[in-house]
């Protein structure tokens, strides 16, 4: 009995149609099985991530797709590179300039405090025992002249030692005089306080102690009738005839400046310009300002520079070609600077940098990048968002290497 072809046929047809939809599904995977949407996101907020196109639920713009073959690539270091399409870029508003070689220096400008200097302040203590009596100076801030009687002490030591010195004096032993005389003056006893004993021959109970320097009194701590020791602070001097001026230099711009180095500084309230030098830069950076401190000197005869008043320091830095960026290239984080690199063909990565002096809008670059290279100058935060965020997806990816007890107990 001849079979018909019709069953044959009808199980044909089903069996193709049966493959025909995994058949384009199996060519077009191979096709692009680097070319797959992995996720969508708003170039906004590119750490959000959805798994459908859609609009943005943060601002009224297009999800935009992020391919497996636009995650990273090969740069020319260990930072992954990200890759956006041209009309995103568009979008971000992303603008880049060159690495290049350009003038840096010039004038330098930093906000200066009026300091004490110093080196001209002036601590006075007491070296006898006894009562202070007759203060001369009641108040802190009153201005006192070197010379100038101080305040008088009643001392028992200093009553015995003028007698010792009465005494060998009129015996005539020249050399025990001398050392008794050397004596007083070890303890501060001023050389008129001695030669009025040599003249008078006459002990006196309260022995006079002055001055030791033009100033301002700035700190008091006797008053009449207190009892000191030896060793026992009196007071403060401050000699304002020059005054410290401490300049706040930002870190980048610290190499610029010199040990002295010429600085013009014009203080608030005061019409007239300064002239002064640098005498000294400090080695510490303030961890929260992060700027340094420059130290000048300036003449004030008149007393017209108060301590804590307000300046503006002008350096005139040296001005040298250096390899520079836009200063608004620099991101700055935990880990030190850094900036986006344009690769071209909308591929960006991160790169680390040393940065030197900054001014004029540019900052040197000391190590990282070379000429000629293009650096991302706005929208670099998005781009390094999405730079950290493929980072640290090829961290969790990577595969970890088995300890050596679990290679040993694998065997």
């Amino acid at each position: 009995m001849k079979r018909s072809p019709l069953p044959l046929l009808v199980g044909a047809v089903i069996g193709i149609q049966a493959l025909l939809p995994w058949l384009p599904a199996q060519a077009e995977t191979k096709a692009d099985q680097h070319h797959k949407v992995l996720y969508w996101y708003d170039p906004m907020r590119p750490e959000q991530h959805f798994d459908k196109p859609g609009k943005s639920p943060f601002m009224d713009m297009a999800l935009v797709p992020e391919y497996a073959d636009e995650v990273s690539g090969v740069g020319t270091g260990d930072r992954p590179v990200v890759s956006i399409g041209a009309a995103t870029i568009q979008k971000m508003g992303v603008r880049t300039a060159k690495v290049e070689k350009s003038a840096l220096g010039g004038t330098l400008r930093a906000t200066g405090i009026v300091m004490d200097n110093e080196r001209a302040r002036h601590d006075v203590f007491t070296q006898v025992e006894g009562r202070i009596e007759d203060l001369k100076v009641s108040a802190q801030g009153d201005p006192v002249k070197k010379g100038e009687v101080f305040y008088s002490i009643v001392s028992p030591d200093l009553v015995t030692l003028q007698n010792d010195y009465i005494a060998a004096l009129s015996g005539g032993m020249k050399d025990l005089a001398a050392a008794v005389a050397r004596r007083m003056k070890l303890l501060d006893v001023d050389s008129r306080v001695i030669a009025a004993l040599a003249k008078t021959r006459k002990a006196c109970d309260k022995v006079p102690f002055y001055v030791p320097a033009d100033g301002v009194l700035t700190r008091l701590d006797v008053r009449n009738g207190a009892y000191l020791k030896a060793g026992d602070m009196v007071g403060q001097i401050q000699d304002l005839s020059t005054v410290w001026v401490e300049a706040a230099v930002p870190e980048g711009d610290l190499p610029t400046v010199k040990a002295g180095d010429s600085a013009t500084i014009i203080f608030t309230g005061d019409p007239h310009t300064y002239h002064a030098r640098v005498d000294y830069i400090y080695p510490t950076i303030n961890a929260e300002t992060r700027d340094g401190k420059v130290r000048l000197i300036v003449d004030n005869k008149d007393g017209s520079l108060k301590p804590a008043g307000y300046a503006t320091v002008e350096f005139a830095a040296a001005t040298t070609e250096r390899l520079t960026v836009p200063s608004e290239a620099i991101l700055r984080g935990s880990a030190g600077s850094h900036v986006i690199i344009a690769l071209g063909g909308g591929k960006f990565q991160a790169r680390d940098v040393v940065t030197g002096a900054t001014g004029g809008g540019q900052t040197e670059i000391l190590s990282g990048l070379k000429e000629g290279e293009d650096v991302v100058t706005s929208a670099q935060f998005m781009i390094d968002s999405e730079s950290n965020l493929q980072e640290s997806l090829q961290k969790l990816s990577a595969p970890v290497a088995p300890k050596q007890g679990d290679m040993n107990h694998d065997k």
